[in-house]
């Protein structure tokens, strides 16, 4: 099955989906290539834990199958 955009050309993984990273690191995306995950989304995800989703996209400027983080949905308040 091939993965799909779920908007333009952004692909949404959850913190879950990704291996719940709590550091910064290279993540292989399988069907993909990798997602380089820095720092400021794992501190995301520290802070909104098991709800915390990525929308992610094709780096055009590190090249072919290198994927980076271009927006974190944001849960609404409570």
């Amino acid at each position: 099955m091939a993965i799909e955009p779920v908007v333009g050309d952004k692909y949404l993984f959850t913190w879950a989906e990704l291996g719940k990273p709590t550091v910064a690191a290279e993540i292989k995306l399988p069907g993909l290539g990798v997602l380089i995950f820095d720092d400021a989304d794992a501190h995301y995800a520290k802070q909104i834990g098991e709800n915390a989703a990525y929308f992610i996209r094709r780096s055009r400027v590190m090249g072919e199958g290198i994927y980076v983080v271009v927006s974190r949905q944001q849960p609404a308040e409570q």
